[in-house]
């Protein structure tokens, strides 16, 4: 899987290289980040981000199922016109991480591959969870539940051998037997982090600093405040 960054200003470029590397850090995804004019034709699986503003429109040859456009301009008005080269979006640039989280869910079939995973037994089965649709881990009395997106899973790992396995700043111990995913916390309240779905995880007295730091910092990267 690739991003094929297609951008004739340097510093314009730069900026969109530094932001998709964000989403992909808070997305635990692994891909390549190169320059679409390195290729001769878009290579399977690939998300292409074309500059409207020093480029002429793509041609044809990148119109195609396994292959996601999206053309960026600083003037509005150029939406119109772009549709014409049927694209999967349009983006004003400056490319804002929220624009590109809503950008990226439109073609989430192509880059779900990518997603890094967690592997645990679950009653001698290997599951493969991605790292994005998990909730939250919780100790339990023979090892730890797994929260995920679409259900919960038993695993008889530990909780702190499954905290070593999640990426750093997104993931969280906020609290002795909890470990949260900061991406779908809402906001933290009191002793509390309030989950987008109404689950309230509490934060341990002694790292409530350290938790609320963390918090402001992943706010930061994910929504640039």
């Amino acid at each position: 899987m690739r991003f094929l960054v297609n951008f004739p200003d340097p510093s314009e470029r730069a900026a969109l290289v530094r932001i998709l590397r964000a989403w992909m850090e808070l997305s635990c995804a692994s891909m390549d980040i190169v320059a679409a004019e390195a290729a001769e034709a878009p290579g399977a699986q690939s998300v292409v981000f074309w500059d409207l503003d020093g480029l002429e429109p793509p041609s044809t040859a990148w119109h195609r199922p396994d292959c996601a456009l999206f053309l960026c301009s600083r003037d509005p008005q150029r939406a119109i016109g772009s549709y014409a080269c049927h694209p999967t979006g349009f983006l004003l640039k400056p490319v804002s991480m929220e624009r590109l989280w809503e950008a990226m869910l439109r073609c989430s079939r192509l880059w779900f591959s990518a997603l890094l995973r967690l592997e645990v037994s679950n009653n001698r089965v290997k599951i493969g969870i991605p790292f994005r649709n998990l909730i939250w881990v919780e100790s339990a009395r023979r090892g730890c539940l797994l929260h995920t997106s679409h259900q919960t899973i038993a695993s008889r790992e530990p909780l702190h051998w499954l905290e070593q396995q999640l990426p750093r700043g997104v993931f969280m111990r906020c609290q002795r037997s909890f470990v949260i995913n900061l991406t779908y916390v809402r906001e933290a309240v009191g002793n509390s982090l309030l989950l987008a779905n109404g689950t309230e995880i509490p934060i341990g007295r002694g790292s409530k600093a350290a938790v609320l730091d963390a918090y402001r910092r992943f706010c930061q990267l994910r929504y640039g405040r």
